[in-house]
């Protein structure tokens, strides 16, 4: 099989020759390729240029292409700040009161912000990889994640708690989802395999299975639906333990879920990775980076041994790559897939 067949066949429920691999390998990929990361953030040229290198040098299957987290929330009117080698952070949310929200507009992602980067860093990677490799193309922020971004993380944690009803909660998780919709949209228009979006300020780790029920979950679930009408389909990733949502998470529409180093593998494989599928998990910084080849080894080997039977999985880590990782590390991760990710 191709890269490309191999990780279609997964996301249409078949069984593919062995498990396809996705790194989540930006950072480091601009940092091997002697690319200043903001030049990455800003340049669709630079962007498609560094991981076009570094499928070159270890053969994954599937890139994963963004921009950083601040992408739509720019577009929209934050105020992001560079710091050299570094994704960019927002220094000012758009927004100062839920009173403010009608100011807010769905984003135009062939114009507004830094979109217009990322969109056409998609179509020189799919204009020169054809079907070679997949492209996964991560669509920023899903509606929560954004409109906490919007409000600013804390001020927004502090409406839903003091004031849930308030009218200006739904209609900035509106606006925020109409604006991650579009950008979906697009990329698929530039030529991505199939998309993504982290919304992980609405995992357990920040807020109550609860409030993610209520306030979170419509939006991904709607998401997914949406997108599937048009033949799409996304992954969802959401950093931390999510363990104590999976239940939730295994009722969506067949979708992809990148789940975190922290969750019960156990227990995700059983619940989410029936119908749905599963991407990650392996500790980015701890093994990764930071392990030995043969740590990195043993602990795919493990992984592959719970989550592969069946099918229904891609191999990446459970988050982005830290720049540091060295090289024999990821040819390690590469190496595992291919010794223990073969189906019979």
């Amino acid at each position: 099989m191709t890269s490309v067949e191999r990780c279609l066949t997964v996301i249409r429920g078949g069984i593919p020759d062995r498990v396809p691999v996705c790194l989540h390998n930006f950072m480091v990929a601009a940092r091997e390729a002697g690319t200043p990361l903001e030049k990455c953030l800003t340049d669709p040229e630079a962007a498609a240029r560094v991981h076009i290198q570094a499928v070159e040098k270890y053969g994954h299957d599937c890139i994963l292409i963004d921009l950083d987290t601040t992408m739509l929330a720019e577009a929209m009117g934050a105020r992001r700040d560079a710091t050299p080698d570094e994704p960019g952070h927002l220094a000012t949310p758009a927004i100062d009161s839920l009173e403010e929200v009608d100011q807010l507009r769905p984003v135009d992602p062939l114009r507004d912000g830094r979109i217009p980067v990322l969109l056409e860093a998609v179509r020189i990677m799919a204009r020169e990889l054809g079907d070679r490799v997949a492209i996964r193309a991560n669509a920023d922020q899903g509606a929560f994640a954004l409109a906490a971004l919007l409000r600013g993380m804390q001020d927004f944690m502090m409406d839903l708690a003091a004031e849930p009803d308030h009218p200006g909660i739904r209609q900035l998780l509106e606006v925020s989802y109409q604006s991650h919709l579009a950008t979906q949209r697009a990329l698929i228009d530039a030529g991505a395999h199939f998309t993504s979006l982290g919304d992980s300020a609405a995992g357990p780790d920040v807020i109550s299975p609860a409030m993610f029920e209520r306030f979170a979950r419509p939006y991904q679930e709607r998401l997914v639906r949406e997108l599937a009408d048009d033949g799409i389909f996304t992954v969802i990733h959401i950093c931390g333990n999510t363990t104590t949502i999976l239940e939730q998470l295994a009722q969506y529409p067949r979708c992809g879920f990148e789940l975190d180093y922290k969750t019960d593998l156990h227990r995700a494989k059983a619940t989410v990775g029936a119908n749905h599928v599963l991407f990650g998990n392996v500790d980015p910084s701890g093994i990764i980076a930071r392990g030995t080849p043969a740590q990195v080894r043993e602990t795919t080997r493990q992984l592959l041994t719970v989550w592969k039977p069946g099918g229904n999985f891609i191999l990446n880590s459970g988050c982005a790559i830290p720049a540091s990782t060295p090289a024999e590390n990821l040819h390690a991760f590469m190496q595992a897939a291919r010794d223990f990710g073969i189906y019979d």
